[in-house]
């Protein structure tokens, strides 16, 4: 499916703390075990729950590792370098190679960089703590956690239009070289790593996305809906029909286009998960409220079920918060 062009004019430099939206995606005949959504929930945003304290202080009893993929892209009709980083599970290493791992890619926001989640190969950041201790608790299974970059240097710049022609340019990148990169090298549930064995295990794969990794999330979802049935788009909204979609004089349109999006693809609702969310004293609720109010007004394609919305009290534009609303939202997947 291609993505219909995209006007990006960024003035205004967006914070993205809470609101979670996941979208649950079953494609018929995929021979991949899927979740049934089962009772639909309210419509209203739900409220998350708290982090324990010492998932994110405390490192857990066992522990997963990061490791950094190298691999490479074109930008600009050249070849260049880029990397990522990849949460591997406790255990990975000492399973036989049957096994295999759901995989999640996490984008960041402006002015953020590969490292912002993770802090780079072999280090032990909060999120790698929540990760270790939510699959020791089993509240996540085993999942493989991918940190890229939608910048193609190092300059993380805070320039929001820049910023969003790279959202809206990153998912051929995923999809075309880190996608094959990652999972032609760890075990996903992926049977080959190109766009058939990606779409085969659609159902063990995600993209979440915090502030303009947000925007990133439902460019994903409308390129890469094959390939993808969890989606969870963290304060930020859909930038498809103009900049900041997701605002009062644009949310019916932008609600549209993603509903267009999601009946021509031939999934049914059930073969879809967004978790939304966003922090209510995050300034990026003005864009993401309208959005999910639009797109709830469309159940052939959206609903309480399929369409989470998750408002993290108090939860502002910052790490603390979207840490929040991923543990939450994650926990919805797979």
């Amino acid at each position: 499916m291609k993505m219909r062009t995209t006007v990006l004019t960024v003035t205004v430099i967006v914070v993205l703390t809470g609101l979670l939206t996941v979208i649950v995606v079953s494609k018929r005949g995929d021979s991949s075990p899927a979740g049934a959504l089962g009772t639909r929930p309210a419509a209203s945003p739900a409220t998350p729950a708290d982090v324990p304290a010492q998932f994110q202080s405390t490192p857990a009893g066992r522990q997963g590792q990061v490791v950094r993929v190298d691999y490479r892209t074109r930008r600009g009709g050249a070849a260049i370098g880029k990397h990522a980083y990849v949460y591997l599970p406790a255990g990975y290493d000492q399973q036989d190679q049957q096994t295999r791992y759901d995989v999640l890619y996490l984008m960041h926001g402006a002015g953020m960089t590969t490292e912002s989640f993770f802090g780079g190969a072999g280090q032990s950041a909060p999120l790698k703590n929540v990760l270790d201790h939510m699959i020791e608790q089993r509240q996540l299974r085993p999942t493989i956690v991918v940190t890229p970059t939608f910048y193609p240097d190092d300059n993380a710049s805070l320039d929001l239009h820049y910023a969003g022609q790279l959202d809206r340019e990153f998912p051929r990148e995923l999809t075309a070289d880190l996608m094959p990169a990652v999972e032609g090298t760890y075990r996903t549930y992926a049977p080959t790593a190109d766009g058939a064995g990606f779409t085969a295990s659609r159902a063990h794969r995600a993209f979440a996305g915090f502030s303009m990794g947000a925007v990133t999330a439902w460019y994903v979802f409308i390129e890469s809906l094959d390939y993808f049935r969890y989606f969870m788009p963290m304060a930020g909204d859909c930038w498809v029909v103009q900049d900041y979609g997701g605002t009062s004089a644009a949310a019916e349109r932008t609600a549209a286009f993603l509903g267009r999006v999601a009946r021509e693809s031939g999934y049914q609702r059930d073969d879809y998960l967004i978790a939304a969310s966003v922090g209510s004293a995050d300034g990026t609720t003005s864009q993401m409220d309208p959005q999910i109010r639009e797109m709830r007004k469309l159940p052939d394609t959206f609903d309480a079920g399929n369409l989470r919305y998750t408002l993290d009290p108090g939860g502002g534009h910052d790490q603390p918060s979207m840490t929040k609303q991923f543990y939450n939202s994650i926990q919805l997947f797979f």
